[in-house]
């Protein structure tokens, strides 16, 4: 079983693989694009990257709900159970971790285009205010520098600023990664308990049935003896 499940995931694996190996060969490369050209770009190979990790994701919990069907009809069920969802662990948590890099990767091209951005606009006012307008700037820069020679003015500045919530979007993007993940393992312990807890009630059903159907048929024995004039036997204790 474990064999089956492990070649299973690995052949989704390799499919995944050799999808995004042929569309990262598809993409024009990035000298030959414009800026705007290279973003679009990256969106769609991010686009079909997530396309590739939601077919797994479905691929895989197919695979599990089936090798759940199997364990049910073996002896060692419990063991059986176990190992298809720890395999189906391990794949979801890859598949999460893949999904927490391609969103760093589009928060990041999304602050660089944001800082190109700015850095056009300011180019294109300076080119636009001319030489005296440079120099106005320069002298009332200068004229604005705080005392004791400290960057305040670089600590504000657009890049930093746009640096800066990158890295929390970034520390925002792994926490809410990290509770995803803990959120799906305390769901398949849950279920597991549940599942537990029905098979323990199941089998004390089955045994009250098995106490009763002996007791019907030791109190029909009793009646019969009695009938044909012998002295009923001494009824057994009842079971704690």
């Amino acid at each position: 079983m474990k064999k089956t499940i492990a070649s299973s995931v690995w052949s989704m694996a390799a499919c995944v693989a050799v999808l995004s190996a042929g569309q990262a060969a598809a993409q024009p490369r990035d000298a030959d694009l414009s800026p705007h050209e290279a973003l679009r770009a990256a969106s769609a190979q991010r686009a079909a990257q997530r396309s590739g990790i939601e077919q797994e994701r479905k691929q895989n919990l197919a695979q599990r709900k089936q090798t759940e069907v199997k364990c049910y009809r073996l002896f060692a069920v419990e063991d059986c159970l176990r190992d298809a969802r720890n395999e189906w662990r391990q794949v979801e948590t890859r598949l999460r971790a893949q999904e927490v890099q391609i969103n760093d990767a589009e928060r990041k091209e999304k602050a660089q285009e944001r800082l190109r951005q700015i850095e056009e606009k300011q180019s294109s006012a300076a080119d636009a205010a001319g030489p005296a307008g440079g120099a106005s700037a320069a002298s009332a820069t200068v004229r604005n520098a705080p005392q004791g020679g400290k960057p305040a003015a670089r600590e504000k500045s657009p890049g930093t600023v746009v640096l800066r919530d990158r890295e929390a979007q970034e520390r925002a993007s792994q926490q809410r990664a990290r509770q995803s993940s803990q959120a799906a393992e305390q769901s398949a312990r849950e279920k597991e308990s549940a599942e537990r807890a029905a098979k323990a009630r199941q089998r004390q059903l089955d045994a009250e049935k098995a106490s009763e159907a002996r007791r019907a048929r030791r109190d029909k024995e009793q009646a019969q003896s009695a009938a044909d004039g012998h002295k009923p036997a001494a009824p057994l204790p009842t079971p704690q």
